[in-house]
């Protein structure tokens, strides 16, 4: 059977929830997974951003990190190869035949035939098929999608608050200054709404909770994301801390360089938390959690999200 896979890794929903599925079918079979971080959600922006290296390589870092925390959290042999700005089917064959691999897992989104579930890419010179396709089948069921679809779109807000201090650290930074104090510690601030009041207590009040009561599978794994959270407020708090220092140390290079070092530290530290929650365990909720699972969860989420935007939170 199969034995090396090539999964293409993006931040639209229906990448994310295929990359859970490739990772979990390769640890029953027994193989190992190549990622190809693809930027489907920023392709429309590519040449806007091009002036801007250091932005789309964070976002291929960020999308490489998930998706190879997930893999790690299951046991999964992984490498990763250089992201492509191209998101043809005929270029991720490509990568796969350079790879080795013998089989490309997609989502349906990717899809490019209506010949099945499984497809032959193109062959090579000698008519060989070189490697095969898998498209994973969409969870299309209304509650499912509204609820993790609420969750995805939290992870992106965060991901995108992680990039702008990023960004806005390392511009300062080049140009030999500190950055904006108000503007820094009020996204620090930001941030640490988004991960402990929306992100964190959503897990632990409705899908953590409800997950256990269906299947002890996700045991380990929850158990793990949950100590993260108390190290997720410590870094945080760390960060708050530094960000009350800009415009007032009397080195400022020296606090840009701490800044830095502490919002690379935390960046990581998120990607590894998305990509196991993404990777690990939505995958299990998908397969053990009911519609009426989902029906509350999504009600909660919705009821967090209507509170947040009045400042009840």
């Amino acid at each position: 059977m199969y034995r090396h896979f090539l999964v293409p890794v993006g931040d639209m929903g229906s990448c994310i929830e295929a990359t859970g599925h490739a990772v979990a079918f390769a640890q029953s079979m027994g193989a190992r997974v190549t990622f190809l971080p693809i930027l489907y959600r920023h392709a429309a922006t590519l040449h806007r951003l091009a002036s801007r290296a250091g932005n789309l390589t964070e976002r291929t870092l960020e999308l490489l990190a998930r998706a190879e925390a997930a893999a790690r959290a299951q046991g999964v042999p992984y490498s990763s190869i250089a992201a492509s700005e191209e998101t043809s089917f005929d270029s991720i064959v490509a990568a796969a035949i350079k790879s080795g691999c013998d089989l490309i897992c997609i989502a349906p989104t990717q899809r490019l035939t209506e010949a099945g579930d499984v497809a032959p890419a193109p062959s090579d010179d000698s008519g060989t098929v070189n490697v095969a396709v898998l498209i994973f089948a969409a969870d299309s069921r209304p509650a499912t999608s509204r609820a993790i679809g609420r969750l995805l779109d939290e992870h992106r807000t965060i991901a995108d608050t992680v990039h702008a201090l990023l960004d806005m650290v390392r511009t300062a930074r080049a140009a030999g200054q500190q950055p904006e104090p108000i503007s820094m510690r009020e996204t620090v601030e930001r941030l640490r709404d988004l991960q402990i009041r929306r992100h964190s207590l959503k897990e632990d009040a409705r899908l953590f909770p409800r997950l256990r009561e269906r299947t002890s599978v996700a045991d380990a794994e929850l158990d793990e994301l949950e100590c993260r959270h108390q190290r997720d407020k410590q870094l945080l708090d760390e960060l708050a801390e530094l960000s009350e220092l800009v415009g007032r140390d009397s080195a400022p290079r020296v606090l840009a360089a701490r800044l830095e070092q502490a919002l690379a530290a935390y960046a990581q530290f998120t990607w590894e938390y998305l990509g196991r929650e993404e990777g690990v365990v939505l995958p299990i909720a998908r397969r053990y959690l009911r519609d009426e699972d989902w029906d509350d969860i999504a009600m909660a989420f919705d009821a967090t999200a209507a509170n947040s935007a009045k400042g009840q939170t």
